[in-house]
C-alpha cells in the first residue's frame, strides 16, 4: 500500500512539473516570437527605433497586439501584413527586394565584388611587374 502510494505520488509529482515545463517553454516562445515580430517594425513615432527597442505607448500597444493576433493563432507573415496595411511598407525594418529598394539589396553584393576584383587586379598587375 505505502509503494502504492509513493509510486502514485512519484508520478504525479512528475507530471506536475512537466506540466510547469512546458508552460515556461511555451511562455517563452511567446514572448521569442514578440520580440522577433516586433523586431522587424519600426516604430512610426520614434526615429530610427524598432516596435521591440521602443518604449513610447505606441510601440507598447503594438507589441500587444501581436501578442493578441499570435494567441489568435495567427502567422508572422499575417501579422506583419496586418502592419502594413494599416501603415504602409514604411513601417517594416527591412524594405521588400522590389522597386528602388532592389538596388539596396544588391549594392553589398556589387561593393564585394568590385572590390575583389580590384584587389584581384592589383594583385596580378604586381605579379607582372616581377616577372619583368
Amino acid at each position: 500500500m505505502n509503494c502504492l502510494f509513493r509510486k502514485i505520488l512519484s508520478a504525479g509529482l512528475f507530471l506536475s512539473l512537466a506540466f510547469f515545463i512546458a508552460l515556461q517553454v511555451d511562455a517563452d516562445t511567446l514572448e521569442d516570437q514578440i520580440a522577433e515580430i516586433s523586431g522587424e517594425l519600426m516604430c512610426p513615432v520614434c526615429e530610427g527605433q524598432s516596435v521591440a527597442e521602443s518604449n513610447a505607448q505606441l510601440a507598447r500597444d503594438m507589441r500587444a497586439v501581436i501578442k493578441t493576433k499570435l494567441l489568435e493563432g495567427k502567422s508572422k507573415e499575417e501579422i506583419i501584413d496586418y502592419f502594413v496595411s494599416s501603415y504602409g511598407e514604411t513601417i517594416l525594418a527591412s524594405p521588400p527586394p522590389k522597386g528602388f529598394s532592389v538596388i539596396l539589396w544588391l549594392l553589398p553584393v556589387l561593393s564585394v565584388l568590385i572590390g575583389a576584383a580590384i584587389i584581384l587586379r592589383t594583385i596580378y598587375s604586381y605579379k607582372v611587374e616581377e616577372k619583368k
